[in-house]
């Protein structure tokens, strides 16, 4: 009965088919659609095998790793809009050190130098993109000289000659790789194809950020003393006995007058400790007044600093003198901080200039508790009772 049922179904169903256009209609359209969906899916995962048979990630840079010690600069260029280009170069002499030329051959950050040299080697070529030039803008891939965002990192040698040269672009949403690596969109200079590359790279705009970040190397236990204004008629003297004293205090504190507190004058006398500058020039291309605000500050084991500032409000430049206390434990550190210091202005961080041209005024209060002594006294001296000893 069950299998009469059954037939007697699928029978009325084709004859309904017959009979009825619309839905003979509506199920051909479902099965063509189905169709096709089968289709895509099979197409998609077809070119998926294809890719992944067809292409394996490569460095963009064959042989690049094993000539990283013939690269004599390091150039980054990118656009300043309708200002033009920009351009970063970082160079190494016979000296093997990498030089900052905009900044007089200053010393480069050796860390960061490493990065970009490894970065560009190691790049790989992850996935293929767009060979279409049209495209490159929408990947940040357009030459910063077409007014582009893409930032060149260039590699020459001795020669001058490029060994290396890549546009690199956008940072795809999806920023990391199946293993973890960051991607993003680049383009060999020249080239129109487009890669989904892996590997990382610094891609700082400023020649600040490529400074050597070595600077006076001092360590807040370090610091014994350190004078504002030295030299003028209101220095402000601060100094601590032992490096484990909890807080400075005010040597020359005048008479009528209490700091206003511990934490305040710590603040103040190891602002220097751990402090990075922000720009570097030579110092004979400043000018430093006889009014200049001058800094000095002693460490434990004999080290002497003297800053002569420069410039005005938070601007203040300054350069430093390296000296040593009679049998100063710290003679090789002076040697090596006076070689790296030694005729360089440094720009110091507007936090720290506001610490170091505190003034007596700003560092202590009237001392209210003196007054109030002097008040109870009289008022004691006005009472009846105050003049039963006469």
């Amino acid at each position: 009965m069950a299998g009469n049922g059954s037939n007697n179904g699928s029978g009325d169903f084709l004859t309904a088919l017959r009979e009825q256009r619309p839905l003979r209609n509506l199920v051909i359209l479902a099965a063509l659609t189905v169709i096709v969906v089968i289709a895509a899916i099979m197409a998609v995962s077809g070119a998926q095998r294809s890719v992944a048979t067809d292409f394996e990630p490569k460095p963009l840079f064959a042989g690049l790793a094993d000539n990283l010690d013939k690269v004599q600069s390091i150039e980054y260029t990118f656009s300043r809009g309708l200002q033009g280009t920009d351009k970063i170069v970082i160079t190494r002499k016979g000296d093997g050190v990498w030089r900052l030329p905009s900044r007089n051959g200053y010393p480069a950050d050796t860390k960061l130098v490493k990065k970009a040299l490894l970065g560009l080697s190691e790049m790989e070529a992850y996935e293929p993109r767009t060979a279409n030039k049209k495209w490159h803008r929408n990947l940040g891939l357009l030459a910063p000289e077409d007014l582009g965002s893409a930032i060149r990192v260039s590699l020459k040698g001795a020669d001058g000659k490029s060994m290396a040269s890549l546009l690199v672009g956008h940072v795809p949403d999806r920023t990391v790789d199946a293993g973890g690596q960051g991607v993003i969109y680049v383009r060999r200079d020249g080239e129109d194809q487009t890669w989904l590359a892996r590997g990382r790279l610094p891609l700082f705009k400023k020649v600040n950020a490529w400074l050597a970040p070595d600077f006076l190397g001092l360590d807040k236990k370090d610091i014994k003393s350190m004078t504002l204004w030295s030299g003028t008629d209101h220095p402000v003297v601060l100094n601590r006995e032992t490096p484990e004293t909890e807080h400075f205090s005010i040597a020359n504190l005048p008479e009528g007058r209490v700091s206003r507190g511990g934490p305040v004058l710590d603040g103040v006398a190891t602002a220097l400790a751990g402090v990075q500058f922000d720009d570097v020039l030579k110092a004979d291309q400043l000018n430093f007044p006889d009014t200049s605000p001058v800094v000095t500050l002693t460490t434990y084991d004999g080290l002497k600093l003297t800053l002569v500032m420069s410039g005005a409000g938070s601007g203040l430049w300054a350069k430093i003198d390296v000296a040593t206390t009679e049998d100063a434990a710290a003679m090789d550190r002076a040697k090596a901080l006076r070689t790296r210091v030694d005729g360089w202005a440094y720009k110091m961080p507007s936090k720290v200039t506001t610490q170091v041209t505190q003034t007596m005024d700003l560092l202590t209060r009237a001392n209210t508790a003196l007054d109030d002594e002097v008040r109870g006294v009289m008022d004691s001296a006005g009472r009846p009772g105050g003049q039963s000893g006469e």
